[in-house]
Order: C-alpha cells, then sequence, then structure tokens
C-alpha cells in the first residue's frame, strides 16, 4: 500500500508503507497508554489473551532503499536517535489533560502521551523501534492525591496489578522504569507488598520514589519528618528514638519486613531515586533527613547493596499555586558488598 502522500511519510524521506492490520491495543503492539478518561471503563485485573506479536509475523519488509533513512546518508546512530525522539513521551497541551493546580509540579503538568502513530510507517521502522513504546517510558503510578483517577482504589497494589494485566508478555518484558508517587502510609504499609507479589516486570533497573510535601506523616499538622527505611513503621516517639541512634552512629539492624529491605526482591534493580520534597520554610529539617538518606545501604542480597556513595543529592525548589517548595533528589546505585 502506498501512502506517500501522508505528511508523515513525506517527512520521513517518502518511505513506502506497508501497514498490516491496523492494531489499536496492546495485543497489536503498536498501542501503550497513557492515559485513561475517568469515565472509560476499567477492564478487570484478568490478563488480557496471549496473541501472535506483529514483530513475530511472517511478513515481508520493505527495505526502503529511495529514503535517505536507509540509503547510507545518514548514519544508523542518527536514525536512532531520531527514532526515539519521536517515541518519547510528551505532555498533551489540551485543557482537558492538564492537572489541577495542587497536583502541578515540574515535569508533571498533565497527562503524558507517545506517538504510536509512528510505528505505522512502514514495518522497518515497526521492527527497529516497536520495543520502544514500553522500554522509554517512565511507568508512573499515583498513590493518594492522584492528579487522574485511573483507578479508583490507590491503596494496595491493585492500581499495578491493573494496570500491567493490559500489556502483552512481550512487552512486560521492555518495561525498565517505574515512578511511584507515594504517601508515607503506602510507602510503609504496601511498598514491601508489591515488591514481594511479582506484579512489577522482572527486568525494572529503575525506580524513583517521590515523596511531596503533603505525603509525609502528619504534614497537615506540622508533626516532624521521620522516615526510617529499615522499620516497618511505629509510633512517632518509638521512630524518633531510632533516629536519634541512626545520628549517633550506632548500628541499627534492618528489619526484614520494613520497607527498605524489600528492594531485593526487584532482581533487575540498578538504580534507586528518591525524591524528598517539603515547603520551604522547612528545608532545614529536611535536610536533616537527606543528611541521614545519603548513609542508608538499602541490601540486595547476594547482588550487593544500593548505595549513594560518591552520588551525594540535588536540590531544587520551585512555586506552586501558594507556596514555594523544595526538593532533595539523592540516588543510590548497585555495587557489589554486603551490608555489614
Amino acid at each position: 500500500m502506498d501512502n506517500n502522500r501522508s505528511p508523515l511519510n513525506r517527512g520521513l524521506g517518502l518511505l513506502r508503507v506497508r501497514q498490516a492490520r491496523r492494531s489499536t491495543g496492546p495485543g497489536g503492539g503498536a498501542s501503550v497508554s497513557t492515559h485513561i478518561s475517568p469515565s472509560e471503563r476499567l477492564p478487570t485485573h484478568e490478563p488480557l489473551l496471549p496473541v501472535h506479536p506483529i514483530h513475530q509475523r511472517s511478513l515481508a519488509v520493505d527495505p526502503q532503499a529511495a529514503s535517505p533513512l536507509y540509503n547510507g546518508r545518514i548514519p544508523p546512530e542518527i536514525r536512532n536517535a531520531l527514532f526515539e525522539w519521536i517515541l518519547a513521551e510528551y505532555t498533551k497541551t489540551d485543557v482537558a489533560s492538564a492537572y489541577t493546580q495542587s497536583n502541578r509540579r515540574p515535569g508533571y503538568t498533565g497527562a503524558r502521551a507517545i506517538n504510536v502513530a509512528f510505528l505505522l510507517a512502514c514495518r522497518r521502522i515497526y521492527l527497529e523501534v516497536y520495543h520502544l513504546t514500553a522500554a522509554s517510558k517512565e511507568h508512573v503510578f499515583w498513590h493518594a492525591r492522584a492528579p487522574v483517577p485511573k483507578y479508583p482504589a490507590l491503596n494496595g497494589i491493585g492500581y499495578e496489578r491493573w494496570y500491567f494485566a493490559r500489556f502483552q508478555p512481550w512487552q512486560i518484558s521492555f518495561v525498565k522504569e517505574i515512578h511511584l508517587f507515594t504517601q508515607m502510609y503506602w510507602l510503609e504499609g504496601s511498598f514491601p507488598e508489591l515488591c514481594r507479589s511479582g506484579i512489577l516486570p522482572r527486568g525494572v533497573e529503575r525506580l524513583r520514589i517521590t515523596l511531596r510535601a503533603r505525603d509525609w506523616w502528619y504534614n497537615e499538622n506540622n508533626y516532624p519528618f521521620y522516615i526510617l527505611p529499615y522499620k516497618a513503621g511505629g509510633a512517632l516517639p518509638g521512630m524518633l528514638a531510632e533516629i536519634a541512634r541512626e545520628e549517633r552512629g550506632e548500628a541499627v539492624p534492618w528489619d526484614k519486613s520494613g520497607w527498605g529491605s524489600a528492594f531485593k526482591n526487584l532482581q533487575a534493580l540498578k538504580t534507586l531515586e528518591m525524591e524528598f520534597e517539603t515547603t520551604m520554610n522547612r528545608k532545614g529539617e529536611m535536610t536533616k533527613i537527606v543528611n541521614r538518606a545519603l548513609t542508608w545501604r538499602f541490601p540486595m542480597g547476594e547482588r550487593g547493596v544500593l548505595s549513594n556513595q560518591g552520588l551525594g543529592a540535588e536540590f531544587a525548589q520551585w512555586q506552586g499555586d501558594k507556596d514555594s517548595f523544595c526538593v532533595f533528589t539523592v540516588k543510590w546505585k548497585l555495587v557489589g558488598k554486603n551490608v555489614n
């Protein structure tokens, strides 16, 4: 089927397009949804029935020799970078997709989408880039205070179960990055269960956890900040006593049920990033939390530990609709050393 008259193909250098059956869902391999309307009926937790993936079908591939993308004029490295840019997530700009002011933050101002129509350009392009819709996407989950209620129950781990049930097995294998916006109660109570459940793809290499200013325990009552990765929660006096021990440099044992011990269940995890956010008037308090976080070494079983050694922390500030905020970003990378 010749489709040279389309604007997309003119921009790609007169690619001759052979479109097989158009697919609109993950079963066809050409779609990874990033935004579900609140009014859309949610699917059940039952996984989709497997289908024969498009990239494995015995179909002819036009070499596209007339296109500068494939006739040697453009180096493969440039072509690959171009394709990655075309398939990168972008923030939708229509009014209906915008987040409410209370949920807007740098990098997260509205629903995101991917230009999956590009996969229909031709089979040669499809075979080169079909994996990017899952691999290059940041798979984001909001647990409470969500800007868009994609899933009605934000407690527990049903959100992630529902989300990944929509993927085909081959798509799951390409998922590399997860981002969790979570309140403290979910981090301490549900995150360990999520890591043990097997719901998250086995190939996840990068995990990002964001604690927003209003996610901290009893923030509305101006409680002191406290977070302990090596304990399974508890009352404030006991938690503060544990923090005091940590600040004195005493060795603190890691509770296997604590959220900080759950990362070892993510067999491919290489990088952890946490964002500690608060309002500017509490920056000094958060600095103490971050200084402690720099010393945390998360046990990863026989693989070693997640360590911040040599990485430090990054600081940024931004203006919300009413308050000024600051955020400290701390990263840990996998190193082959055991926790004492």
